[in-house]
């Protein structure tokens, strides 16, 4: 059985080369399924390894690859990467459509799956014990994201329990992430400061039963995540954006 592979090479002329390529999977082994890929989802973790910073205004198509420059700092800062050939997608689902000869490789077969490494691709060959079965009912466009963000968020909790931490701060709350953190802390009766960046992001978080769910455009924002850290005694912030002023903005509330 063969798939179709989209993989990406960072070249020592200081370009990314991007493929779509054919690769010979073989048939599975005793305890290995073969996935049909039915979602991937893209990730900011997929875009830095498929791209690398690459300049898109300055892409070529040339010999069945898109091609354009990085910057020459990349080929410093990977160079355990360069002129090697890497499959892309982070996370992903399908169905398994062929299966090893043992029970577990078996008892898969037909059944939707969630799978991560490589998945943007139109096969996978995995071990059985690498995918993990959804539940009946959910799509495959839901499965797809079960590896990333639900790890990145369990990650927080841990990290804030690791480091002896009691309470969070995160921004960019009202993304995926951000609405599983709130499911997650709730259950946890962890507490939770969550910032966003429209009215309509509060609205929508406190429907899911946030409690502290500040927006920074308001002209009340620092005084309210004072007031927001104070009631829950926060001192462990996750910033999902980088850059700009708002790092500093948490760290002096909560000096403060």
């Amino acid at each position: 059985m063969k798939t179709r592979a989209l993989q990406s090479t960072l070249t020592a002329d200081g370009n990314i080369r991007l493929t779509l390529d054919e690769v010979d999977l073989g048939a599975p082994g005793a305890d290995e399924v073969i996935v049909r890929v039915d979602a991937s989802p893209v990730n900011p973790t997929d875009l830095a390894l498929m791209l690398s910073g690459a300049d898109l205004s300055r892409a070529t198509a040339t010999e069945g690859a898109v091609v354009a420059p990085v910057p020459a700092a990349v080929l410093q800062i990977f160079p355990g990467r360069i002129d090697k050939t890497l499959p892309l997608g982070s996370e992903g689902s399908g169905t398994v459509i062929a299966a090893g000869t043992s029970p577990a490789a078996q008892a898969l077969l037909g059944k939707l799956v969630a799978a991560s490494g490589g998945m943007f691709a139109t096969h996978r060959k995995l071990p059985a014990a690498a995918v993990r079965e959804l539940p009946p009912g959910i799509a495959a466009e839901v499965g797809a994201s079960s590896f990333v963000n639900p790890m990145t968020a369990l990650s927080f909790v841990e990290t804030m329990r690791a480091e002896h931490h009691t309470a969070i701060v995160h921004t960019a709350a009202a993304s995926n992430l951000g609405q599983m953190l709130i499911k997650i802390c709730a259950a946890d009766r962890v507490p939770l400061v969550n910032i966003v960046r429209r009215p309509a992001h509060v609205e929508q978080l406190r429907a899911l039963g946030a409690g502290h769910v500040l927006d920074s455009s308001a002209p009340t924002f620092g005084q309210d995540l004072v007031g927001a850290i104070a009631a829950t005694g926060a001192t462990l912030a996750f910033d999902a954006i980088g850059g700009g002023t708002l790092g500093g903005q948490i760290l002096d509330a909560m000096e403060r």
